[in-house]
């Protein structure tokens, strides 16, 4: 059983009007959702359980009787209207969510009572059937919704304001430093960065077998999603594909059907793996041995600066800088480019690929 996505004729004309069809989106706000609904049930994400239990640990009661009082909005997925129907995108959590609270102070809450009704009755019949249970739902039990609808269709201003103040003490306890802790931003951007380019120079037919995820993937001018059910989606000319990475997913996928297209919201975990030789891999960290390196590493992330601007800053000669500049740039760690008549190194993506958030692991005072 699966979900098929057609795209118009106006799409399949080319490569490129399908290409076009396609976006990335970055969402700090996805990954806050998706990471309570790990939160719900940690022993189905194995990849997530030591996150899990360290962060459980650090949660009230309180907190909890609050995630299960919400979890009609992240536990199957996150219905796109809480993103404002991906209409107003930015890259920074705090601007997200007044995003969503501008959305949901003006929106008709009968809208987001039918889009979470929509959500319960779907989970009931089509998402969780006895094959789900035998796949990635196994043991999975949906709870009673009916509180949080009864509330919401009595007084939605006050829930919205119990849901903003839940999401304020889980950043607070956990989440904006799970954020910084695994460097989520630039893995998310990283992933973005790697998964467009592709796009650019293959098209979108060949991205999906490049995404490496499960489930997905081409056939017969559709898109197909393995799913344990049957839904068709026949997208019109000015409807997009949104392709949503996410950190937290893992083992699941969602498809989201909205106004505008579609969301599918993928694992992009399951990609971080070696991408260099066994020899290369002993040449990075032949590297970056020597603390001088990392230092210069460090504040080459912060901007990228000149073999002269680098000498000043450590207090080093030029020639010598030059020497560590010339080891860091055989192992790829490094890359240069002209402004004018100035050469300007700056880091490559290889040391954020290989150690994610490496940089946060320099200590500043160096």
């Amino acid at each position: 059983m699966t979900i098929k996505i057609k795209f118009s004729n106006y799409a399949r004309q080319t490569n490129a009007t399908l290409t076009q069809r396609v976006q990335f989106v970055y969402s700090p706000l996805n990954e806050l959702f998706r990471s309570l609904h790990v939160l719900l049930n940690p022993r189905h994400h194995g990849m997530h359980i030591d996150w899990a239990l360290a962060a459980r640990r650090s949660l009230t009661d309180d907190f909890f009787n609050q995630l299960h009082y919400f979890e009609l909005i992240y536990e199957l997925g996150t219905p796109p209207i809480f993103f404002n129907n991906f209409e107003r995108l930015t890259d920074n959590l705090d601007e997200e969510i007044n995003n969503l609270k501008q959305f949901l102070t003006r929106e008709d809450p009968q809208v987001i009572v039918k889009s979470l009704v929509k959500v319960a009755q779907e989970r009931e019949n089509q998402f969780i059937p006895k094959m789900a249970k035998s796949l990635e739902w196994r043991d999975y039990q949906p709870t009673n919704p009916q509180q949080l609808l009864t509330d919401l269709r009595i007084n939605p201003q006050k829930v919205y304001g119990q849901l903003f103040s839940f999401i304020a003490d889980y950043r607070n306890l956990v989440f904006d430093q799970t954020w910084k802790d695994r460097s989520l931003s630039q893995f998310l951007i990283n992933e973005i960065k790697e998964q467009s380019k592709y796009l650019r120079d293959h098209g979108f037919v060949k991205l999906v077998n490049h995404l490496e995820v499960d489930r997905l993937y081409w056939q017969k001018d559709q898109l197909v999603i393995v799913k344990p059910f049957d839904q068709q989606i026949n997208l019109g000319n000015h409807d997009v594909v949104l392709l949503v990475p996410s950190y937290f997913v893992w083992p699941h996928l969602f498809i989201d059907h909205f106004s505008d297209g579609v969301t599918i919201t993928y694992d992009a975990l399951n990609k971080i793996k070696t991408k260099v030789s066994s020899d290369e891999l002993a040449g990075v960290f032949k590297s970056l041995s020597d603390p001088i390196r990392l230092q210069m590493m460090k504040f080459l992330a912060d901007e990228p600066l000149t073999t002269q601007s680098l000498a000043q800053i450590m207090t080093m000669s030029a020639s010598t800088v030059s020497h560590h500049l010339k080891l860091l740039k055989q192992a790829k760690l490094v890359k240069t480019q002209k402004d004018r008549k100035f050469v300007l190194y700056s880091p490559t993506s290889l040391i954020d690929d290989l150690i994610p958030g490496f940089y946060s692991y320099l200590n500043q005072e160096d």
